[in-house]
């Protein structure tokens, strides 16, 4: 298997920002696991009755964050990289709010975490826009001229 490296400008950052993005939300994954009590406690703190569903939320999300980086990473699976990632990212600024709906926990300790990871969700959409411009036509598919 030969590794075909990008050779436009917009496709090489594409392709460093992709792996880059990949890699971190692969380490966020591994750290949540690492850390697996105190997540689970984070997790499930203020949900109540519905901790259950936080507890299994817990073993889920990180699951989620290491199949989409890993996959975003080399390059695979394009389509179940960017469900697991955007599942995964998705789901905690939803989570976060509706602590504040559930126990009343005031929108100053839900906003930070849920804006933080549509920030995160953001960039994905913008590198996935950009890593994919050799694979539908962009820059570097374009003839020379």
């Amino acid at each position: 298997m030969q590794i075909k490296l990008p050779q436009c400008p917009l496709c090489i950052v594409g392709f460093v920002a992709r792996v880059s993005f990949g890699l971190s939300l692969l380490f966020v994954g591994l750290v949540h696991y690492m850390a697996f009590e105190s997540f689970v406690g984070m997790v499930n703190e203020d949900l109540a009755a519905l901790s259950f569903l936080g507890t299994l939320w817990a073993y889920i999300l990180p699951a989620l964050m290491i199949i989409g980086g890993a996959l975003l990473v080399l390059g695979m699976f394009t389509e179940v990289a960017l469900w697991a990632s955007s599942i995964a990212l998705g789901s905690i600024p939803a989570g976060m709010l509706f602590k504040s709906v559930a126990s009343g926990l005031p929108l100053s300790q839900t906003m930070e975490p849920a804006i933080n990871a549509l920030i995160w969700l953001i960039a994905l959409i913008v590198i996935t826009k950009v890593s994919g411009c050799a694979s539908e036509g962009g820059c570097c598919t374009s003839s020379k001229k």
